[in-house]
């Protein structure tokens, strides 16, 4: 089944399998002619006539002449059929479905990390309204947007990961005005200094990562977010947002009228599917959905929508929240029909160390709540996609592959019959 792979349309590499076959031929042509061992019969009298009339040299330098043909032919032939496999990753990746992830956070470099396996075209939105740490240093002393949720998306979806992330993540541990600073964030101040905007600093960067996809802020604006709580109280700024004790009711921007950035309007109408999550709820979710035209333009959109619900519970946003009350938040603040499937990990945490330490931070694994979820009218779907290591998170490439395994199955999909079969066969590699 991989050979057939290299068949497959836009690869090019057919040209190259008729070169290496053509190689050999001219290499048998040339030993019957040097030999005169008659292997090639009849067609070796046709070939030696031509040598001879046509090209008007002698048998022996004729053969010498297909020999010099046929082992050319053959080196550039295997050296272009050994970069298939290359060629193969680049094209497929070309053909993928066209997604968009909204959210911010690690939350969604998880999800980048596991779809850039499968597609090319991939459009993050991300939040802007972060004001705390580095990037919030960044944001009150230069004047620029929150460059830490971009960093992070930038880095997930750069071509040479490992590498990357070691650096862009790099924090330096001392200096009066380096200390708690990411090189990372820096280097995206500096790119916004150079090229005058955030937009082209966003670009800019992208290429230096030869990322796979696009980021793309939500809005230009500088956003400040306000939680009404429970307890009629009020909470500004996203750092603050995070450590209260009464319940979220509802999250503003502030400036309420922000407006979109136009390549994300641009990316959610032309998507195949527009994925929520995973993320904090309140704080890298949500705040996409307030700026205007976002929610209209999901909405409209015939894209298949997703949101991915978190594994576990985070203090303050979302303390005690079951899967039904993460989608009712989105739904409060979005609109209906913003979402048409809850994907869920249904894997418990089978490290008790793990699970016990969450619990004393006041956070545990979200509850599915089936008979809730069924009255708000979404699909649910559930699958193990759990990752255990120093924090518990869902595992990149599970994720990716049942986000893709959803689209596939869903009918009156816009792929095309040849973009499901190569998806179908990826699934498979990576199973």
């Amino acid at each position: 089944m991989d050979f057939i792979k290299w068949l497959y349309p836009g690869i090019g590499v057919k040209r190259w399998l008729l070169m290496v076959v053509a190689g050999f031929i001219f290499l048998a042509i040339s030993i019957s002619l040097i030999t005169s061992y008659g292997i090639l019969g009849l067609l070796e009298f046709k070939i030696k006539y031509f040598i001879v009339n046509f090209l008007g040299m002698d048998v022996f330098w004729g053969g010498l002449f297909f020999l010099v043909l046929g082992i050319t032919f053959l080196i550039i032939g295997f050296v272009e059929v050994i970069r298939a496999r290359s060629i193969y990753q680049e094209v497929f990746l070309k053909k993928g479905p066209k997604i968009v992830v909204i959210g911010g956070g690690t939350g969604l470099a998880v999800l980048l990390r596991g779809l850039k396996e499968y597609t090319n075209n991939i459009t993050a939105i991300v939040s802007v309204a972060d004001d705390g740490g580095s990037s919030g240093r960044l944001r009150s002393q230069l004047g620029m947007l929150p460059p830490g949720d971009i960093r992070n998306c930038l880095v997930a979806l750069a071509d040479r990961e490992v590498i990357m992330e070691e650096m862009f993540n790099y924090r330096f541990k001392q200096g009066q005005d380096l200390e708690g600073h990411n090189l990372g964030n820096l280097i995206l101040a500096a790119m916004v200094d150079i090229y005058g905007n955030f937009e082209e600093a966003i670009r800019q960067t992208s290429k230096v990562l030869a990322i796979r996809g696009k980021v793309v802020p939500s809005t230009l604006e500088h956003l400040v977010l306000r939680a009404n709580l429970e307890d009629g109280s009020i909470i500004v700024g996203e750092s603050n947002i995070g450590k209260t004790k009464s319940p979220i009711k509802k999250i503003n921007i502030i400036p309420a009228s922000a407006k979109p950035v136009e390549e994300a309007l641009e990316a959610i109408d032309e998507a195949d599917a527009i994925i929520f999550g995973p993320g904090s709820l309140y704080t890298s979710i949500i705040p996409n959905l307030l700026v205007q035209g976002i929610p209209e333009a999901i909405k409209a959109s015939p894209a298949t929508k997703i949101y991915v619900c978190n594994v576990m519970t985070q203090p303050g946003e979302t303390t005690g929240y079951t899967a039904s009350q993460h989608l009712q938040a989105l739904i409060d603040h979005g609109g209906k029909n913003i979402i048409e499937y809850i994907l869920l990990n249904n894997q418990p945490i089978s490290d008790s160390e793990l699970r016990d330490r969450y619990f004393a931070d006041n956070a545990e694994q979200v509850e599915v709540d089936h008979s809730r979820l069924a009255r708000i009218g979404v699909k649910v779907v559930e699958e193990e996609m759990l990752d255990e290591n120093a924090l518990v998170r869902h595992n990149p490439d599970r994720l990716a592959r049942a986000i893709i395994k959803l689209l596939l199955s869903k009918k009156g999909s816009k792929l095309s019959f040849f973009e499901r079969f190569i998806l179908l066969e990826k699934i498979k590699d990576k199973e």
